[in-house]
């Protein structure tokens, strides 16, 4: 059975276009879509041997025969015809290496789905500086992790956010859903232990004092 993150991955395409899955693994989101009924074309890619492997049999045991794969880099063998790409599971500096090397790409992408495990204040500003604005955005816990997705839809008309809103979330911060109120609940926890375990009045304790109280501004206004 897939994953709750995958599942929510899943839940974020566009039906009726075509998907590029970049960092495929088993190939668990590419086989849930056809398992589902998707019927547009499909795009598994790695990097590497070993994890290529890995989508080739989640592919074959799953009987599914009709999902393209590509042994290459990043966007490198995407092509016009793919609108969505997917990329989940790696950090902001490796979806934006990836991206960086295939600008030209962009021109057919017509949404990314990112869920980028570090970096996730740069994520935001990055795609909008693509000429992308934030379609939809979720909150997940799973493993005892919390995991922010999103969904970003190409635009001509460049979005105006806030601080606030660029780093957790305008739809985030605006429907106030209870999986996104534990994840601010949960920064201020972990800040606060980080807090309690380095000395007072040296920088790093200054930043995190104001990390918190900026986390506890935001968490009155969720709860408001």
């Amino acid at each position: 059975m897939i994953s709750e993150r995958l599942q929510n991955i899943v839940d974020l395409i566009i039906e009726d276009n075509n998907i590029a899955d970049i960092g495929s693994d088993h190939g668990y989101v590419l086989v849930s879509l056809r398992k589902k009924g998707f019927k547009s074309d499909l795009l598994g890619v790695e990097n590497k041997l070993a994890p290529f492997k890995n989508l080739e049999n989640g592919l074959k045991e799953n009987n599914i025969i009709d999902v393209n794969t590509s042994l290459s880099d990043g966007l490198k063998d995407v092509d016009s015809r793919y609108k969505t790409v997917v990329i989940a599971g790696m950090g902001f500096d490796t979806i934006k290496k990836i991206i960086d090397e295939s600008k030209e790409k962009l021109k057919n992408i017509q949404y990314f789905i990112i869920d980028a495990h570090t970096g996730l204040a740069k994520t935001r500003p990055y795609f909008i500086s693509l000429g992308y604005d934030i379609d939809e955005e979720k909150v997940v816990f799973e493993d005892s992790i919390y995991y922010q997705l999103i969904r970003f839809k190409k635009t001509l008309q460049k979005p105006n956010y806030n601080e606030k809103e660029l780093t957790y979330g305008p739809l985030n911060i605006s429907r106030k859903d209870n999986s996104f109120v534990q994840y601010i609940k949960n920064e201020i926890n972990i800040k606060k232990d980080i807090l309690s375990k380095i000395p007072k009045n040296n920088q790093k304790s200054y930043k995190l004092n104001q990390e918190i109280k900026e986390l506890e501004e935001l968490l009155w206004i969720l709860d408001h």
